[in-house]
């Protein structure tokens, strides 16, 4: 998940093709690091919507109306930005300020920033829910190996707070997130970052994710293994370009990976 692939590489139109692994090798994995959106939580179409329809209730509240459809072209290009910028997480207030540029040509007054941001945060957190049969699947995993989230976006607390009004975030031992450093994945900061949080070694631990490039080239570059999960559809998607290493596994459920580390 991204709020937002090398430079170059384009976006698929459709899920990533990946061969499904007959059976992941799981004896020396200590720990699991999952991806968030679309991972643990679904975060599609709808809830880029939902967020939208946030964001222009509040520039409406200040000017009075605005044009929904560049609205959503902004926002798009916002979600793609950081991987044709060196993986450079967006900052929150800058995006806020170029909306109300682009969509109104004025600078934003501090009172107008203040209030998208509280839409953005607010609207990330109403809209995160858990599918049935999730939570006791990561309680389960939790209690024999170290759990973690590492998540691309770009407003951290926005993810922990969501995380805790699922009631889920006392079974992880951490949770980075790309807002806080400043860069995304597959850049290796993230991934270093999450590795020195559990400290646990890069080749002790499964990533699962949904993003291709993001999640599974950026894990099998630092030297995890990988799951890609195919069970939602991605806000942005990338497929797989010569050379890409393979997913270790392939699951459609974390059920599925409960079942493959057992």
């Amino acid at each position: 998940m991204t709020d937002g692939a090398a430079t170059g590489r384009s976006a698929a139109t459709g899920r990533a093709a990946a061969p499904r692994a007959a059976a992941l090798e799981s004896r020396g994995i200590t720990a699991v690091v999952f991806d968030y959106g679309n991972t643990i939580i679904p975060y599609g179409r709808e809830a880029v919507d939902r967020m939208n329809t946030a964001l222009e209730e509040a520039l409406v509240r200040h000017f009075g109306h605005t044009d929904r459809a560049a609205l959503d072209r902004v926002r798009a290009a916002d979600r793609m930005r950081p991987y044709h910028n060196d993986y450079v997480e967006n900052d929150m207030v800058a995006m806020c300020r170029d909306l109300v540029r682009e969509l109104h040509g004025v600078e934003a007054a501090p009172e107008v920033l203040a209030d998208l941001l509280a839409a953005r945060h607010e609207s990330f957190v109403r809209t995160a829910w858990l599918p049935p049969g999730v939570k006791p699947v990561l309680e389960r995993l939790a209690a024999r190996r170290r759990l973690g989230v590492l998540s691309n976006y770009p407003d951290g607390n926005a993810v922990r707070d969501s995380m805790a009004a699922l009631g889920i975030i006392e079974l992880f031992d951490t949770v980075v997130v790309s807002g806080d450093l400043g860069v995304c994945k597959p850049d290796p900061r993230p991934f270093a970052a999450v590795t020195e949080e559990l400290g646990v070694a890069p080749d002790r631990i499964l990533f699962v994710g949904d993003n291709w490039l993001a999640d599974i080239q950026g894990a099998k570059r630092y030297g995890m293994r990988a799951a890609l999960t195919t069970e939602y559809a991605p806000a942005e998607n990338f497929g797989p370009e010569p050379g890409d290493a393979e997913p270790d596994l392939t699951i459609a459920s974390l059920a599925e990976l409960e079942r493959a580390l057992a």
